[in-house]
């Protein structure tokens, strides 16, 4: 924990900077992965709407199981 401490304490940024640039990495990389994952469930329940009841049945869905998950939004 001090040494988490420590590196934030440096009075000049760019003593700080070799510390926080994988912090900040790491971030932007969760924040990109989050919204991928966002589009792609987006992208999924549109695909979802458009099947018809009897692919509805081949894998086990209704329209009013189709209907709930389109409700949802996307990033539930």
């Amino acid at each position: 924990m001090s040494a988490l401490l420590e590196t934030h304490q440096h009075n000049n940024y760019s003593q700080c900077l070799p510390h926080c640039e994988p912090v900040a990495g790491n971030i932007l990389e969760k924040t990109l992965g989050t919204v991928k994952m966002w589009k792609a469930r987006s992208r999924q329940r549109k695909q979802l709407a458009l099947l018809d009841d009897r692919l509805l049945e081949d894998i086990g869905l209704t329209k009013a199981d189709v209907k709930r998950e389109i409700a949802k939004p996307f990033w539930r």
